[in-house]
């Protein structure tokens, strides 16, 4: 009796774990905190429709989501755009294609097999611009769910692609790697992260002088990890405001992510 209840509640805990991974599915939630003059002074460059832009501490990306964007043909214009790259000439529903083709992130490793997706004449390089995004750790078969942005709250670029429809909507995707060691401290459901851009390498990233190997993570290192509620996650809608709720002081992991490096001996992996 005891035996079967343990195979039981195990069994309760790994189908809640990964009803959890399937809801999130890599990274599909990203924060963006800055209001629009502190973005558009970081960056140089004008929103192209101003009154439509507004902070928001979760974009969901399982809904129909937008992300200000920098392009490479427009690098001094901020460009709304839809999270989650459609096909060109696609007409149909957003939802439904994302919920058989999750393209709000997709691997740079993918870009080199050639898909639909991959760099053509119809897609560019871009930079989603954001405050945060949110990983998943499993812990003893819970998730925990961080945070990660600066401590400053100052905006920063991650690396995408993008496209135009034929009906004049911006679609785009972040573009994830291979995970260096550090990460795994904070997000341990796949093997991915998010590119941050560093500044000094934001034109040669648009301008496709650079590879993903080639960008400087020593940016990456200066995140923060916050522990976040997952009600908040689940609960808090994407137009919503208000600060992020946090967890006990004991329910942090170390601050940052060159601590986390430090403490458990991990060397970057540029590969």
């Amino acid at each position: 009796m005891v035996k079967t209840k343990i195979k039981r509640d195990a069994f309760v805990s790994l189908f809640y774990i990964l009803q959890t991974i399937d809801k999130l599915d890599m990274y599909n939630k990203l924060s963006i905190r800055a209001d629009r003059e502190r973005i558009e002074q970081a960056y140089g460059a004008h929103f192209r429709f101003p009154d439509i832009y507004k902070p928001r501490p979760i974009v969901n990306g399982l809904e129909e989501s937008t992300v200000p964007i920098i392009t490479s043909r427009q690098q001094k214009t901020i460009i709304t755009s839809i999270w989650g790259l459609l096909p060109k000439k696609f007409q149909g529903d957003w939802a439904v294609f994302q919920k058989h083709v999750n393209t709000l992130s997709v691997p740079w490793t993918s870009l080199y097999s050639k898909p639909w997706y991959a760099q053509t004449e119809e897609t560019e390089r871009c930079l989603l611009i954001v405050t945060g995004f949110f990983t998943t750790f499993v812990h003893e078969g819970e998730p925990l769910f961080f945070h990660m942005a600066q401590e400053s709250g100052k905006p920063f670029c991650l690396a995408g692609i993008c496209n135009e429809l034929e009906d004049g909507f911006v679609t785009s995707a972040l573009i994830t790697r291979k995970a260096y060691g550090s990460f795994s401290e904070v997000h341990n459901i796949d093997d991915q992260m998010p590119v941050l851009i560093p500044d000094h390498q934001r034109r040669e990233w648009l301008e496709d002088k650079i590879s993903v190997n080639e960008v400087d993570l020593s940016a990456t290192l200066t995140l923060t990890a916050e522990a976040v509620a997952e009600d908040y996650l689940y609960d808090m809608h994407s137009d919503a405001y208000g600060d992020l709720p946090h967890l006990k002081e004991e329910d942090f992991l170390p601050t940052s992510l060159s601590e986390l490096l430090y403490q458990n001996n991990i060397y970057l992996d540029e590969n």
